[in-house]
């Protein structure tokens, strides 16, 4: 999963915070006057060099690299933003706070050898000078990772670490029925980005490991060449995630759809997916039984042997990958 990633200010913003910061500083009284200035003036320097460096680098740690994000998010990223856009950002943000600290670290260096106040305090004034440009100079990247930010909450929120298993199959042939039967009705709801298009991600305890079951309707349920660019990318996706696909079969003729057109949607997935693909027939108290996996969402008949099969099935995900 995705870890919390903080809210993302802008460079105004975080000029103002650290300055503010830096203007509470009001040190002592000393009898020696140059003192008190060289002090004062040291600690303001190292009070917005702290607050805003010190964010600076919470971003670049709370934000995942390109190499640890996962493919499924990086996809995406991509289509959004342009991976090779975001990684230049993070970068200049990176950048940023190692310079604040560079100009902080000198500028201290300089007030401990000047001799007058005011040489104190114009020192002081120019690194402010310089600390405003180096973040003036990042607002894009500050603003683009903001950007970021607000899009990767709004994705569907995926534990791409545990096992899942992908419902695909034409509508109407029984896969939101399923996925609440296997899951006591313990379902997530979130949206595809670009799409109008909502995840379903339901949840169970198999010998107390969370195993996801993942419903798309809209994305899985029909040909892949009747789709839009974007929910071709959305459908890709999917291959990242780990798991194995339930293709659902309705032999009963109320679904709307003929087997030949289910078929041809099954052989379509098992081209564009490299995962392991179990057929369960659904509706069979009012349908023949075709299929070695076959379920009742009405009378709930063959729903415990399917939750069998999947217990079986995740003990294999080490050794196959899925």
């Amino acid at each position: 999963m995705m870890k919390p990633i903080p809210t993302i200010l802008r460079s105004d913003e975080l000029i103002n915070k650290s300055l503010h910061k830096a203007s509470k500083i009001d040190e002592p009284y000393d009898k020696i006057f140059e003192n008190k200035v060289r002090k004062e003036n040291i600690d303001r320097i190292a009070t917005a060099e702290s607050a805003s460096a010190t964010y600076l680098k919470r971003i670049v740690r709370k934000f995942p690299t390109s190499e640890k994000l996962h493919p499924f998010y990086e996809d995406f990223l991509d289509l959004k933003f342009g991976i090779d856009n975001y990684k230049l950002s993070l970068n200049n943000v990176q950048w940023a706070g190692e310079k604040i600290v560079e100009l902080a670290t000198d500028s201290i260096h300089r007030l401990k050898a000047a001799r007058s106040a005011y040489q104190m305090v114009t020192i002081r004034k120019q690194f402010y000078g310089r600390f405003c440009s180096v973040l003036e100079h990042i607002d894009k990247d500050l603003r683009m990772l903001g950007e970021c930010r607000d899009f990767l909450r709004k994705l569907p929120e995926i534990d791409t670490e545990s096992p899942s298993f992908i419902m695909a199959g034409m509508p109407n042939v029984g896969k939101s029925s399923l996925l609440n039967s296997l899951t006591n009705n313990n379902v997530d709801v979130a949206a595809y980005p670009f799409t109008t298009l909502n995840v379903f991600i339901g949840h169970m305890k198999v010998k107390g490991r969370n195993i996801q079951v993942v419903d798309t309707p809209g994305l899985l349920d029909r040909p892949i060449e009747k789709r839009n660019e974007l929910e071709k990318r959305s459908i890709l996706s999917l291959k990242d995630i780990r798991g194995v696909i339930l293709f659902i079969m309705d032999y009963s003729g109320f679904s709307g759809y003929t087997l030949e057109e289910q078929e041809e949607l099954y052989q379509e997935i098992k081209r564009l997916f490299h995962k392991k693909i179990i057929r369960v027939q659904t509706k069979i108290d009012i349908s023949d039984r075709k299929e070695d996996v076959a379920v009742s969402n009405i009378n709930k008949q063959g729903i415990d042997e399917l939750r069998s099969l999947i217990e079986r099935e995740i003990n294999e995900f080490t050794d196959y990958g899925y």
